[in-house]
């Protein structure tokens, strides 16, 4: 008859699961070792043998030991495990126990018995997860590398992990482990079409660098990293392996290529630089930023040329072609100084229909181009200039148009403006006004420490730690908007005394 315990002979198999005693393992001496008896192979006897029992300690059978055993035994497990061959649901438990437990510089062949035990448990953690469980491992060992100099690759990252799979001598398939690695790799690590991963060719890149998508558009890496921190496709001070998923890349170097810079905006709309500004302020054109809401030094860099295009196109679109000059047709910036508006009011009242005699002159380009009866632009001042205009509403607040807009994108939240709109004759324009009474209002519930400091004459850091002692809290952080605001009603009157 047989005789031992077979289940011994597994590696899996580490700990007596009656006794919880480690087992030892004897190295093999001669090629026939394993047809001894055990008494031959093991001469320890008597004192000798309880010592080495007490030494052994004691510790609980493994959960993958026992998934195993009991999977031989007949008794279903977690799925994914079931899937596998008995070794390859092993060998992937162990090695992902390893990566987890002690990192992607470990060496395998140095690792204890106790070490594989140990690996063993922990990988079982995840692996009888299935997949989800699986991912979650790997991506955490990604997020370890998030700020990690250079571009460190997949074999860096995952070390003996990638490869006891990637480069194992064995001919063994490892099973559904390597396409879960394979999926984890090419979703988190940009590489160039071409490049094999685990025996699998990447037939086209999914994700860029700033460097590798700037090379292939041929751009400035650093005029490119600054508009996709605009864009919101990397965050700020993204380190340089950080992944760009390729179609936005592409779409956000498009616009990189097609940006007009603002020092350049009123050669490229053909009108005076304070009109540019109050594009801006109107939102009729959008500034790229460079930086975030609130960061020393942000500043409105270029402009989509494609935006430009759009605008003077609807702009033109609206007007007549007219081939000379006529008596009682004036330029925009003319026509705004004989009604006493701004510009851009001029301007919003083409755009929304309100004017009937719009021409545009040939010969000329973009604004300057344009010529309206001064006399009409006056009959619909009072109508399209009611309330407050973004710019002047933002000046009475004493905040950046930038911080004021982000206000109003709040709205209808607590800390926020509304906008009271101005509907042209056509409905699809609409001319942004603000009532006086609702940015009175909201100046005397709401403060940010600049204008305390302007206030009580204090420097701005001194209000800021006041603000901090006191344990004062603020309604609408710096980080949303740009600037802290309070509760005027939370302030003590003493406090800045």
């Amino acid at each position: 008859m047989r005789r031992g315990r077979w289940e011994w002979s597994l590696s899996v198999v580490r700990t007596c699961p009656v006794h919880e005693i480690p087992l030892l393992r004897q190295a093999q001496v001669a090629w026939d070792d394993k047809l001894h008896e055990l008494d031959r192979r093991v001469p320890e006897r008597g004192v000798e043998l309880e010592e080495m029992i007490e030494r052994a300690g004691r510790r609980p059978v493994s959960p993958l030991q026992d998934y195993v055993l009991r999977r031989l035994s007949g008794i279903a497990g977690p799925d994914w495990l079931d899937a596998q061959t008995l070794d390859q649901a092993t060998r992937a438990t162990e090695l992902l126990g390893v990566l987890v437990a002690y990192g992607p510089a470990q060496k395998l062949p140095q690792l204890t018995s106790g070490g594989w035990d140990h690996a063993g448990r922990v990988g079982f953690e995840f692996t009888s997860r299935g997949e989800v469980g699986i991912r979650e491992a790997l991506e955490a060992q990604l997020r370890k590398f998030d700020d990690a100099t250079g571009t460190p690759g997949a074999r860096k990252i995952f070390g003996c992990f990638y490869n006891a799979l990637g480069h194992s001598k064995s001919l063994k398939d490892p099973g559904d482990i390597a396409r879960i690695f394979r999926e984890v790799i090419t979703e988190n690590i940009a590489m160039p079409a071409g490049t094999k991963v685990l025996g699998v060719e990447l037939r086209e890149r999914r994700l860029h660098t700033v460097a590798s998508l700037a090379k292939e558009q041929g751009l400035d890496s650093r005029t490119l990293s600054d508009v996709l921190v605009a864009a919101g496709v990397i965050p700020d001070k993204a380190p340089a392996h950080f992944p760009i998923p390729v179609q936005k890349g592409r779409e956000v170097a498009s616009r990189v290529k097609r940006l007009v810079h603002v020092k350049s905006l009123p050669d490229a709309l053909f009108c005076a630089r304070p009109l540019v500004d109050q594009f801006f302020a109107d939102r009729l054109i959008t500034p790229i930023f460079y930086g975030r809401p609130g960061v020393k030094g942000r500043t409105q860099k270029a402009v989509d040329r494609a935006e430009i295009a759009m605008l003077v196109g609807n702009l033109h679109a609206k007007a007549v072609a007219l081939d000379a000059e006529t008596d009682g047709l004036v330029s925009v910036s003319k026509a705004s100084e004989k009604a006493k508006v701004p510009a851009i009011v001029v301007v919003h009242m083409i755009l929304g229909g309100f004017l009937e005699n719009v021409f545009r002159l040939g010969g000329q380009d973009g604004i300057s181009a344009l010529r309206v009866d001064p006399e009409e632009v006056k009959q619909h001042r009072a109508f399209c200039t009611k309330g407050l205009s973004a710019m002047e509403a933002s000046a009475s607040l004493k905040i950046p148009r930038t911080v004021f807009w982000g206000l109003v994108d709040r709205c209808p939240q607590e800390v926020s403006l509304a906008v009271a709109w101005i509907v042209g004759p056509e409905g699809g324009h609409r001319i942004p006004r603000f009532d006086p009474a609702l940015v009175a209002d909201f100046k005397a519930r709401f403060v940010h420490p600049a204008q305390i400091a302007e206030q009580h004459d204090l420097e701005v850091g001194e209000v800021v730690r006041r603000l901090k002692r006191s344990g004062v809290r603020s309604v609408l952080s710096r980080i949303e908007v740009g600037v802290s605001y309070y509760r005027t009603r939370d302030l003590e009157t003493d406090l800045f005394l």
